[in-house]
């Protein structure tokens, strides 16, 4: 079975700054990580983090959004944008943390665990 290039982009925003990933998988692995003072660095990603990025990303499901009635006094302390990319799928998604916090069916779990791996592979983080 051929395989092709998966590339991920997650981009964090928190109240003090943006976080940026980039992973890309194919025959040479890496991580490059931008932070809001556009400091970068990156580095070659392990074989058996290859694999675990792959196995997160095989079980990677849509959540489906929920009515919340949030009150209007809380504000989200992060966002994120999740984007996974290959020559067969791209896919793209948003939340916030009190989407997470609001959520009674861990409908964001997937993708929560998916960015917190990448998150993880930055050694600096």
């Amino acid at each position: 079975m051929k395989t092709y290039p998966i590339a991920l982009e997650l981009t964090v925003w928190f109240d003090l700054g943006l976080n940026q990933y980039e992973v890309v998988i194919d025959e040479v692995s890496k991580i490059s990580v931008k932070r809001t003072d556009d400091v970068l660095h990156s580095r070659e990603l392990s074989d058996s983090e290859v694999r675990l990025l792959l196995d997160t990303i095989g079980v990677v499901k849509v959540p489906i959004t929920e009515e919340h009635s949030l009150n209007s006094n809380h504000k989200a302390s992060s966002s994120y944008e999740l984007i996974i990319e290959s020559a067969h799928f791209s896919l793209e998604f948003n939340w916030e943390n009190l989407d997470v916090e609001a959520s009674s069916s861990n409908a964001f779990e997937s993708v929560v665990k998916l960015a917190s791996l990448i998150q993880s592979l930055d050694l600096d983080h």
